[in-house]
């Protein structure tokens, strides 16, 4: 039973936040540069602890994906607002390849003609959102999340994974992407469907089911006016928030041929789906919920709404309090499945590295949410003064970023000329700057998640 919280107590300032202990000396440098910290849940009463808890150690062939390619992160070390009792998540090494792969593909969805006239949301076109996830800031954007999600996947894989992941979320409004039979974006895409396919020829069968899973993103799900049930919200929530294609991206960046429809994983994978969008709807709570008061939207698909409609709670921290306690009960159950499946089925190592890489999704969306300036906005900027040399590689790269993002944008559509502070202001009235981290209220910002559709 969740409990009631009906009034809050002044918590103590948190510790400042400590970079230097994110990652071991050796790996300075070696992911993306941390410029936020959001705490969604920042009154947690002292009895809700999360104890750290770490993928049981089942397989004895050594996991290469994740000892080659990744990273291992330690937000409670460095005092980071880490929502979650899943430790050490990581980050992939080949992180800038990532990055400069979702910049050329927004480009070419900015430039297309066809995305032009393909509206998602309130004369919101598929360009127009692709222009605005271009702006400055873009590294602390919607890319990050394949460089936590998919930590073990190669550069080639990962920046078949950050294709996939640009189109999944520019287009989870749209019920299909644009039309045009010949275009660059359409070559570009042909060629990732290729290059995957080819991937899946090299190593593992998990590509076609991320295209496959991909695709069917475009049949979008559409949400009821109440749910009964928090069990009812998740089912509708594991559909809406994208966990099948999660899974199989998951099952590609490592190059798994194990049955990810196998009914002894059917419980541990389903649980992960609802961790996914819980993460999401928790960090999410508060921007949604400004929206939602503004009238930039007329409903609230959230599970922190949810239960606070279902159990009466008195307040939105109360409500966000609880959904944080549910929160920590379904990963107790992802735990708890690993172990009976240690002790009651005969696993592969195969099939318990493929658990693995889903597991680190989890962790590692966590790890997004909290790191993004997507939920946070300005105000869980870190200070610039607490910057130590864990950033200092991607501090030389982060400009060079910038001007690929405007140097691509300008050469494919001219009408990304940076203005003043890099805003298109004077060419497009509706593609106003952010204010403190959030969308001016003449485009209203779709409810999306990173990991799936819009909500809405």
């Amino acid at each position: 039973m969740i409990p009631i919280v009906k009034q809050l107590s002044p918590r103590p300032s948190p510790e400042p936040v400590n970079l230097e202990k994110l990652v071991v000396p050796q790996n300075i440098g070696k992911i993306p540069k941390v410029n936020y910290a959001y705490d969604p849940v920042p009154n947690v009463p002292s009895y809700l602890h999360a104890s750290p808890m770490i993928f049981p150690n089942r397989h004895i062939k050594s996991n290469d994906a994740i000892r080659l390619n990744a990273v291992p992160l330690y937000p409670h070390e460095a005092r980071l607002p880490y929502r979650s009792s899943f430790g050490v998540p990581h980050g992939a090494r080949a992180w800038e390849a990532n990055f400069h792969t979702s910049v050329k593909l927004l480009g070419l969805l900015a430039a297309d003609k066809s995305a032009a006239d393909v509206e998602v949301d309130r004369g919101i076109t598929i360009a127009k959102l692709a222009r605005k996830e271009l702006r400055p800031g873009i590294e602390n954007g919607i890319m990050l999340a394949t460089a936590y999600m998919f930590p073990g996947a190669n550069q080639r894989r990962i920046e078949l994974i950050a294709a996939s992941m640009i189109y999944y979320f520019i287009f989870d409004d749209s019920r299909e992407p644009p039309s045009s039979t010949a275009s660059d974006l359409k070559r570009y895409m042909d060629g990732v469907v290729r290059a995957v396919e080819e991937e899946d020829r090299i190593s593992g069968n998990g590509g076609t089911e991320m295209l496959n899973t991909l695709r069917a993103a475009f049949r979008c799900v559409h949400p009821e006016k109440d749910f009964q049930s928090i069990s009812h919200y998740q089912s509708f929530r594991n559909l809406n928030i994208g966990a099948a294609f999660v899974i199989a991206a998951a099952k590609f960046s490592i190059g798994s041929n194990a049955n990810a429809s196998d009914p002894r994983f059917a419980r541990y994978l389903s649980f992960i789906g609802d961790h996914l969008g819980l993460i999401n709807d928790i960090h999410s709570y508060d921007k949604e919920l400004r929206a939602f008061e503004c009238g930039d939207t007329s409903d609230m698909i959230n599970v922190v709404a949810v239960i606070k409609r279902l159990m009466s709670l008195p307040s939105h921290d109360a409500a966000k309090i609880a959904s944080y306690t549910y929160l920590l009960q379904v990963e107790a159950w992802i735990m708890e499945e690993l172990e009976y499946l240690a002790v009651y089925e005969h696993l592969t190592d195969e099939e318990w590295l493929f658990l693995e890489a889903c597991f680190l999704s989890a962790a590692g969306n966590t790890f997004f949410c909290m790191v993004s300036a997507r939920y946070g906005g300005e105000a869980a900027r870190i200070d610039l003064g607490m910057q130590p040399n864990i950033n200092g590689h991607a501090a030389k790269t982060d400009p060079e970023l910038q001007r690929q993002v405007h140097g691509y944008a300008a050469k494919t559509n001219p009408e990304l000329q940076p203005q003043v502070n890099g805003c298109a202001a004077k060419i497009d009235s509706d593609w106003q700057p952010h204010i403190n981290g959030h969308a001016a209220k003449t485009i209203p910002e779709p409810q999306h998640d990173i990991a799936g559709h819009d909500k809405n």
